[in-house]
């Protein structure tokens, strides 16, 4: 969760990041300041004083709150190549100190361990470090304010001064002389070894025969590793070397090599005008490094725990509790008193409720009702109801139940023709039922269409209109305008 942190603060705040060093000889620091890079060294002894100057170097700069890319310099870490495991990303980090245990001296609590596949199949390259070494520089770091990115080993961050689409080899060397060849397939570390019995301080000699003895073993050196490194990557040989070493004319050193190889050799490309010497440069090549670079050598775990009950941590505790509870008490007793107001509020409004309810009650059993008048009343009520009802009965007959249904019964005998011959007619105010016999199915839609034209039928409505036959197959039909059950049976 840590480390999520520090990328996403990474992200917002990419000023804010620096690299550490830490050679045999001294402490670099670097830090981009807009196109620039400023560059600091503090020159150590031994390995006991890097934290102090990684210290005063992040002190010194004001680099609170920074994140930090740490480089490993040689001397401080162990390669090594095994077969690969089968393990996840996730778990190869934690299980590899147990699988190189009988490879180092220490114990696989004592170490922290890392690594990436390998150029050849089926191997991984692995870096140890020293538990102890790395938690002394993080807390050092962490001290200082402080945040440690990632924790990476000279050997993995030369790739920055390489191509990524060749193969290159690179010779470099410390203030000392002694000379470390790298080599990178596309950018990925496939050979490293130091070049024992062969130092350069040899050829500042002033004898040339000396000198050029010196060259020539080197030249015979390197041609070696070349051949090497060409079988490891199955043909796809070195095309270039390039020269890093401190304190040595790599210019003459260059031309010198290019007499005796076969391939071209150039002087390391210069980064900035302050990024002079080898420990600066691998600070520079740090800040290069991607945020999710599969090697890494920090852990979250590297931090002591922080010791949370302590005494002074108790009482402060204990303080804030009773700064919380005296509050919480306090505004409860407000609270209390809030609401004893609001009370007393709704007490005396509910007491002049009452008086009124009281004053509203009293003149309501004033008026006394008299019992007459209300007999007299649901009388009138009733009689009332009994005129409603018959006036209801009156309109429910239409003009034809006063003058008769003479003239109704002269239409429909006008509106025969000679297809139909009624057996039954139903009347019963505006509704009409008919049955009766016919020509042909055909005859009665054609008959009731005629009605239309008659003043008496024109208005009859019929919802259900039923064809059949009697026993001597004679159409016979029935018009309801409701279900009477009169004319059904007498169909049937």
């Amino acid at each position: 969760m840590k480390q999520r942190l520090i990328k996403f603060f990474k992200k917002n705040a990419s000023k804010s990041v620096v690299s550490l060093t830490f050679d045999e000889t001294m402490v670099a620091l670097v830090r981009r300041d807009h196109d620039n890079f400023i560059v600091d060294r503090i020159a150590v002894s031994t390995v006991s004083d890097w934290n102090n100057a990684a210290h005063d170097l992040i002190i010194k700069h004001q680099l609170s709150g920074y994140l930090v890319h740490i480089v490993l310099g040689h001397g401080s870490y162990q390669s090594l190549i095994i077969d690969q495991p089968n393990l996840s990303a996730e778990e190869l980090p934690v299980a590899l100190p147990f699988l190189i245990k009988d490879l180092v001296n220490d114990s696989p609590a004592d170490i922290i361990a890392d690594g990436f596949p390998a150029i050849v199949s089926g191997h991984l390259q692995v870096f140890v470090a020293s538990r102890q070494l790395i938690s002394d520089i993080v807390l050092t770091c962490s001290k200082a304010g402080c945040h440690v990115n990632d924790i990476t080993v000279e050997d993995v961050v030369w790739s920055a001064f390489t191509e990524a689409n060749r193969s290159q080899l690179i010779i470099h060397s410390d203030e000392n002389g002694d000379l470390q060849l790298t080599a990178f397939h596309e950018q990925n570390l496939c050979f490293q070894r130091q070049l024992r019995g062969v130092s350069l301080s040899t050829l500042d000699t002033d004898i040339p025969e000396n000198r050029q003895q010196q060259l020539d073993n080197l030249a015979l050196e390197l041609q070696r590793s070349l051949d090497y490194i060409s079988a490891q990557l199955r043909g796809d040989a070195i095309s270039q070397l390039i020269i890093s070493c401190d304190k040595q004319q790599n210019e003459k050193l260059a031309d010198e090599l290019n007499q005796r190889l076969n391939i071209n050799v150039k002087v390391v490309d210069d980064v900035a005008t302050n990024i002079d010497c080898n420990v600066s440069r691998l600070g520079w090549a740090a800040l290069q490094r991607s945020s999710h670079a599969a090697f890494n050598l920090y852990r979250d775990n590297l931090l002591p725990l922080k010791e949370w009950m302590t005494l002074s941590n108790l009482a402060i505790s204990w303080g804030i509790i009773m700064v919380i509870f005296m509050g919480w008490f306090s505004f409860n007793q407000w609270q209390n008193m809030e609401q004893q107001k609001q009370l007393d509020q709704q007490l005396s409004i509910l007491t002049a409720e009452k008086n009124q309810l009281h004053l509203i009650t009293d003149k309501i059993a004033a008026m006394v009702v008299d019992p007459l008048k209300v007999s007299q009343a649901k009388k009138l009520e009733a009689e009332l109801a009994t005129k409603e009802n018959a006036l209801k009965a009156i309109y429910k007959h239409d003009d034809s139940l006063k003058v008769g249904y003479a003239e109704l019964l002269n239409q429909l005998a006008d509106a025969s023709n000679g297809d139909i011959s009624l057996q039954h007619i139903y009347v019963a105010g505006t509704l009409m039922d008919l049955n009766g016999m016919a020509r042909n199915p055909d005859a009665v839609p054609r008959w009731v269409g005629v009605f239309n034209s008659y003043s008496s039928l024109m208005n009859r409505r019929f919802q259900k209109m039923s064809l059949g036959r009697n026993d001597k197959n004679v159409v016979t039909f029935s018009l309801q305008a409701v279900n009477s059950k009169h004319v059904i049976e007498d169909l049937h």
